[in-house]
């Protein structure tokens, strides 16, 4: 080896040494605050939803990680009310920076509580709010190893001001969006294989569960190769999700795409309730941070 080289395992350890120093930069709070906000919002929307219980016995495999609980207990709707308050006032606490970090972690397992009674309860459900509950978990990272920061900023009521927002909750964000979609399109190949975007299923499910006046559904139904086409792109779209934590243009193209996805999806199956996600990955994907003047800089 010549002296103008550096050995292999050093220059690896440099590089993950500047993407650990880079994750730690710093940005004032304002578009975490808001993703907070934002995030709180649908929490509270979720504890206003009605209970809603399937008649006949309970599925044999679980569908959330409260299966555990006895179904008495499940399908109470006091319990369920219990739930309602307990994600309500720990939401409202949390957006109001008090009784932090318990708030937070009150509200996410309130949340994850309230979401996982619905559908322990539920013959048939969909996951609208997996990556709500997920993108909680990291703000709540977030308020919890800041919160003596955040703390003393409220207190000289300078929050705003201050450089408490990290970029690892950002790129932490930017990654489970990826990889939840990336996800999505891998399962649809390995469960259905590569004839899964032949257009036929995503005729049949129009047919079946669609709203046959929205232009998209009459797409669908009117041919089967253009179908295929756009079902086959969209599967592309999703397994390439994940290239957005390269940021820059990459995550801007996933954005618009993961878009217009969601456009398809909603104008077609309008009861599916895919608004929230839609809304997560504009506010993320999309260059609303720039337009909000997030800026990052090295931890002082």
């Amino acid at each position: 080896m010549s002296q103008n080289e550096s050995p292999q395992p050093e220059r690896k350890a440099s590089r993950i040494s500047r993407f650990c120093q880079w994750l730690f930069d710093e940005a004032t709070p304002r578009f975490g605050q808001l993703s907070v906000w934002l995030l709180l919002l649908f929490a509270v929307i979720v504890s206003l939803l009605p209970f809603e219980a399937d008649i006949g016995p309970r599925r044999a495999q679980p569908a959330t990680i409260f299966a555990w609980m006895p179904s008495q207990i499940l399908a109470s709707p006091i319990f369920f009310l219990a739930a309602r308050v307990l994600l309500c006032v720990s939401a409202l606490l949390w957006a109001a920076r008090k009784f932090l970090p318990y708030s937070c972690w009150m509200t996410v397992l309130a949340f994850t509580l309230m979401w996982s009674l619905r559908m322990e309860n539920l013959s048939n459900g969909s996951h609208i709010f997996n990556v709500t509950n997920w993108l909680l978990i990291i703000h709540a990272m977030w308020f919890h190893f800041r919160h003596r920061e955040i703390a003393a900023s409220l207190a000289r009521k300078d929050f705003f001001e201050t450089r408490l927002y990290p970029r690892w909750v950002f790129w932490l964000c930017l990654f489970y969006l990826g990889w939840f979609h990336s996800l999505a399109g891998i399962t649809k190949i390995s469960t259905s294989g590569w004839g899964w975007g032949t257009g036929v299923s995503m005729q049949l499910w129009t047919e079946l569960f669609g709203t046959k006046a929205s232009p998209f559904a009459q797409v669908f139904l009117w041919d089967t190769g253009l179908t295929a086409i756009l079902q086959t792109g969209a599967l592309f779209v999703e397994c390439l999700s994940i290239v957005c934590v390269l940021g820059g243009w990459f995550r801007y193209a996933i954005g618009l795409a993961l878009i217009g996805f969601y456009f398809g999806v909603l104008t077609t199956f309008v009861d599916f309730g895919f608004h929230f996600n839609a809304i997560l990955v504009a506010w993320f994907l999309l260059p609303v941070d720039r337009w909000l003047g997030l800026t990052f800089t090295p931890k002082a």
